[in-house]
Formats: C-alpha cells, sequence, structure tokens
C-alpha cells in the first residue's frame, strides 16, 4: 500500500517517536523509507552578515551529524536502514512537496516538534502538513502518560513508593 515512506524529523520527543514508527512500518510492509530534515529560514539581523552565515551552516551541519547519527541508531533497532535528507525553508510546506516530489505514499511525523507556543499560536507543522500533503499523513503521538511530562509520572511513581528510614 505504502511503497514509500517519509519521516519527517527535528530530533523532538515527537519527531522521535515518528522515526521509530515510520521505520517499523516501512520494514513491516517492506517499504523505501527516508528522512527529511526541514532547516527552517534564519532572518539575518546581523551587520557581519557573512560570518553569521557561516557560523549557521555550521551548526546545520553538526544537528544533520546528530540526526543521522539518530537515523542510524533507529535503524539498527528496526534492522532497517533509511536515506536522510535535508531542505530549507518553511517545513510544512516543504515536508509536503518533498513527499510528493519523490512519490512517497505516506508522511510519518511527530504530533509535536520544537516550535512549542509558537508553532501553538500558528498552528503546529503536523496540522499543516495534513492539509498540504497529497499523500497520507500519520501524525505519531508519545503514550498519554509521557506526554504529560516524565516528571509528573516520576512524581506519582515516589510517592507509591514507602518512604525509606532515616
Amino acid at each position: 500500500m505504502y511503497n514509500k515512506i517519509l519521516v519527517a524529523y527535528d530530533r523532538s520527543e515527537g519527531g522521535r517517536v515518528a522515526l521509530d514508527e515510520g521505520l517499523c512500518l516501512a520494514k513491516s510492509l517492506g517499504s523505501e523509507c527516508g528522512v527529511l530534515w526541514v532547516v527552517p529560514p534564519v532572518p539575518y539581523f546581523f551587520f557581519d552578515i557573512g560570518r553569521e552565515i557561516e557560523m549557521q551552516q555550521q551548526r546545520e551541519e553538526a544537528f544533520l551529524g546528530e540526526i543521522e547519527k539518530d537515523v542510524e541508531s533507529a535503524g539498527r533497532r528496526w534492522g532497517y536502514r533509511a536515506a536522510v535528507f535535508r531542505k530549507t525553508g518553511s517545513p510544512p510546506f516543504e515536508i509536503a512537496r518533498f513527499a510528493e516530489e519523490k512519490g512517497f505514499g505516506l508522511i510519518v511525523l511527530g504530533h509535536s516538534g520544537h516550535f512549542g507556543a509558537w508553532g501553538r499560536a500558528l498552528g503546529s507543522v503536523a496540522a499543516r502538513v495534513s492539509e498540504e500533503a497529497s499523500c497520507a499523513v500519520l501524525i505519531a503521538r508519545l503514550p498519554k502518560p509521557l506526554r504529560e511530562g516524565s516528571r509528573a509520572a516520576a512524581e506519582s511513581s515516589n510517592e507509591s513508593e514507602p518512604a525509606s528510614p532515616g
């Protein structure tokens, strides 16, 4: 059904869930899998724009290296390899455009990424991709206890344990 699966990945918690979901699904279906990181455009308001651009490119290369490590690690967990791609632009539009141009039948992405309050104010990337995509979209979510925060889960488990003497 889905010969090619695209995972949108940004190293966020939601992205990590999507990466595992996408690789697991691709392996199960015998599908090709690609992982896409979209670098949002960064406005340059600095006097020394040349140096800022160079520094930004170095940060992007380092971040891409971390993404490649994550994809390789997930690939080892699932016994499946995926190609990594990078685009620059508006994440929702670039994800949808890349999927259409490359013939992906399914996009897998996390429910929440790095955009936090900013993303909620403008609409999440996942919601925008689901509107823009010409193929199916799977929005992977963390299990509810994890979404509510690992601190809350840890506190509740500590409350159920008897207090240690002393």
